[in-house]
């Protein structure tokens, strides 16, 4: 993998303001990660205030660490217009950049995550998110982006598809390492220029 383009600045569309999340985000993240029809198809359930906050303090954690081989980057997602923080992005090729292992993607991949609040849901903002996401990676050099997503969350399906996703790979219930026991797809972009 090529290296990232610089220090994970704002990345801005024509309605959003995409930015490294900070220890002051807590409170915003926890409106829509403490939700529970938000967190309906997410790896875990609605988050407590103080399991908001660990999982705050694990994700900056793990930013801080990251460098252009090996990262973690949490993203705030903004309304341009009001500065909200709506919603949150992730793009990862590791864990934990402090001890970096590739997962079970290739080594020129990563991985992208997203979540919106649901008074957000429908306007076409979590596909705009994504797409400047999906961007970013691609400018440091990913080959192809995952996403994962559970088989029932149609419009989370239907947003990839719309970016060019493809299904890659399919898990059953009984595979599923989150505890929601349900059927969940891979998808997976691939770079083409």
């Amino acid at each position: 993998m090529t290296a990232l383009p610089g220090a994970p600045g704002p990345l801005r569309t024509e309605r959003l303001t995409l930015r490294p999340l900070t220890a002051d985000d807590g409170p915003a993240l926890l409106r829509f990660r403490g939700d529970p029809d938000a967190t309906r198809y997410l790896s875990h359930a609605a988050l407590s205030p103080a399991e908001n906050t660990a999982r705050l303090r694990t994700a900056l954690a793990a930013a801080e660490a990251s460098t252009a081989e090996w990262f973690n980057i949490g993203w705030a997602i903004e309304l341009r217009a009001s500065g909200e923080v709506i919603g949150d992005g992730r793009t990862w090729n590791t864990a934990d950049p402090r001890l970096p292992a590739p997962g079970r993607i290739p080594a020129d991949a990563a991985s992208l995550g997203y979540i919106l609040h649901p008074e957000h849901h429908g306007l076409g903002l979590g596909r705009e998110a994504a797409a400047a996401l999906v961007g970013w990676l691609f400018a440091g050099g990913s080959r192809t982006v995952f996403a994962g997503v559970y088989e029932p969350n149609l419009p989370s399906r239907r947003l990839l598809e719309g970016l060019g996703f493809e299904p890659d790979r399919y898990f059953t219930a009984a595979e599923d390492t989150a505890g929601k026991e349900l059927p969940s797809w891979r998808y997976r972009l691939d770079r083409s220029w």
